[in-house]
């Protein structure tokens, strides 16, 4: 929930925030570290708005979690390599591994997340590509030749 509270300073009347607000109290540590880092960022880019907010959150979180099951991973595949990607259960039957899934799954919030923030490739590029006002449309030119 956004609250008065947790907004620094909101910007101009673009709703831009010009200043890292605030974590939630309910982000764990990694993930106010990763909010925080974020949010610089966005704000370099001028793409953070307080409606924003939520996402940023998500964001956070989501890369905690990437991280945790990352290193988790690598532990697993020290003691016993191959561990931290499959894992075996006693039937004998394999799948993959908690972590992998984890990270699969936190890799799909935070490429949603980049999207919405245009931080992708793609979304980037669709940000940048406005039409320029005072480029002449192609075929009302094309159109006025034909007249001739």
């Amino acid at each position: 929930m956004i609250t008065k509270n947790n907004i620094v300073h909101l910007g101009k009347e673009n709703g831009l925030l010009t200043k890292i607000p605030k974590p939630p109290t309910y982000l764990s540590n990694s993930g106010k570290k990763h909010y925080k880092k974020m949010a610089l960022k966005l704000i370099k880019l001028k793409r953070l708005k307080e409606v924003f907010l939520n996402a940023l959150e998500i964001y956070a979180e989501a890369m905690a979690t990437w991280e945790w099951a990352a290193r988790e991973r690598k532990e697993k595949n020290k003691e016993e390599p191959g561990s931290g990607y499959i894992q075996t259960y006693r039937t004998g039957a394999t799948n993959l591994s908690t972590e992998l899934i984890l990270m699969r799954d936190s890799e799909k919030t935070l490429f949603k997340c980049f999207k919405q923030f245009g931080i992708d490739p793609r979304s980037e590029k669709e940000l940048n590509s406005s039409v320029d006002p005072n480029q002449g449309d192609l075929f009302a030119e094309f159109g006025k030749l034909k007249k001739s």
